[in-house]
C-alpha cells in the first residue's frame, strides 16, 4: 500500500509540474515558437502576433511563428501575381518605406497589404528586423505617429515564389490612439 501511495504522489507532482509548464508557455508564446531558418521550399511560413500595446511601447510586442505546409506544392511566379521585376523590393530601407506608405494610405482599420521581395537574403534581414523589433524604429513608430494610432496587431505571411522571390502579406489591425 505504501508503494502505491508513493507512486501516486510522484504522478501528482509530475502533473503539477506539467501544469505549471503549460501555464508558463501559454503566457510566453515567444518561449515556445522561435523560428530559425523559416523559409522552406514548397512551404509557407507565418509570422504571427506582431503587436504593440501603445505607440511608444513598441518593445512590448511579441513575435511567434508557425510553419504551414502548402496544399499546392507548385510555387507561383511574379508574372502569375501580376508583378514586374522593377516593382520588387531590393533593400530593407525600401521595405520600411513601402510598408509605411501602404499603411498610411489605408489608415486606421483592419486590412492587408503585400510586398514582393527580390532575394532570400533580404527576407532573412526582414525576418531578423521583426525578431529584434528593429522594424518598430524602421517604420512602425513613424507610421503610428503619422496616423495618430495608438496600437496595432499584425500577422505576416511569407510565401516563396519561383526564382527565389518572396511575397510578404501583412494583415494588420491598426487602432486609434487614446
Amino acid at each position: 500500500m505504501k508503494v502505491i501511495r508513493k507512486i501516486l504522489y510522484v504522478i501528482a507532482c509530475l502533473l503539477v509540474l506539467l501544469t505549471i509548464l503549460i501555464i508558463i508557455c501559454a503566457y510566453n508564446p515567444g518561449l515556445t515558437s522561435k523560428i530559425r531558418g523559416f523559409i522552406f521550399r514548397g512551404k509557407v511560413a507565418e509570422i504571427v502576433n506582431v503587436n504593440s500595446g501603445a505607440a511608444s511601447g513598441g518593445d512590448n510586442g511579441e513575435i511567434s511563428a508557425n510553419t504551414v505546409e502548402r496544399d499546392v506544392q507548385r510555387m507561383r511566379s511574379i508574372e502569375e501575381l501580376g508583378i514586374s521585376e522593377d516593382s520588387m523590393i531590393t533593400s530593407i530601407e525600401d521595405y520600411y518605406n513601402n510598408c509605411h506608405d501602404q499603411i498610411v494610405e489605408r489608415g486606421i482599420g483592419e486590412y492587408s497589404f503585400e510586398n514582393v521581395i527580390a532575394t532570400e537574403e533580404l527576407v532573412q534581414k526582414i525576418y531578423a528586423s521583426y525578431s529584434t523589433k528593429d522594424y518598430v524604429e524602421g517604420y512602425m513608430d513613424r507610421t503610428l505617429s503619422d496616423l495618430g494610432a495608438g496600437s496595432y496587431d499584425m500577422d505576416l505571411l511569407v510565401e516563396e515564389l519561383t526564382d527565389k522571390h518572396f511575397r510578404l502579406t501583412h494583415q494588420i489591425v491598426l487602432r486609434e490612439g487614446d
